[in-house]
């Protein structure tokens, strides 16, 4: 492992540090929790399809409480997660904007208020050096996503399996 990627992994680690995961995982779960951790709501949204070849996959908007990730809508759910996790990348890298993103500001739903932007990133041009990071990144958080601790689901068959398994073992569940 050359030293840039070394760098980006401590990076990731320490951004992913006792966030704690929903099994199974989603992206969406995986947003959830990292938002806990950050203290600032990450929203997803599908992007409008501007049927441009050179369209951006993705799209970081930072505004000043939270960070919205808009992503085509993808050919599969792997790479919708693929495209949020390189957005997310962008965002635990502390990437600034670039040249191209008013061109991509322009296309999006009117919805959007551009005066609460503060920071926005697009995924357009592949060979940049930012790119290369949140690509690299994007990966790198995917194979730590697969070893984070999972948190006790909240959901209600969960809890009825729960319930169940302390009154199957009542030994078992005992301080």
């Amino acid at each position: 492992m050359d030293e840039r990627e070394a760098r980006l992994r401590r990076t990731c680690e320490k951004a992913l540090d006792g966030v704690r995961l929903q099994r199974p995982f989603t992206i969406e779960s995986f947003c959830e929790a990292l938002s806990s951790k950050r203290g600032r709501r990450i929203v997803l949204q599908e992007m409008p399809d501007t049927g441009g070849l050179n369209a951006p996959c993705g799209l970081w908007i930072a505004y000043r409480h939270e960070d919205h990730i808009w992503h085509v809508k993808a050919t599969s759910q792997r790479h919708r997660s693929q495209v949020i996790l390189h957005e997310i990348a962008h965002m635990l890298l502390d990437h600034q904007s670039d040249a191209g993103t008013s061109s991509l500001l322009a296309a999006l739903p009117p919805e959007i208020s551009l005066a609460r932007i503060r920071r926005a990133f697009g995924r357009t041009d592949y060979s940049a050096e930012q790119e290369h990071d949140a690509e690299l990144a994007g990966s790198i958080l995917d194979e730590i996503v697969d070893s984070l601790p999972t948190a006790p689901s909240t959901s209600r068959d969960a809890l009825f399996t729960r319930v169940d398994e302390a009154m199957a073992h009542p030994r078992k569940y005992r301080g």
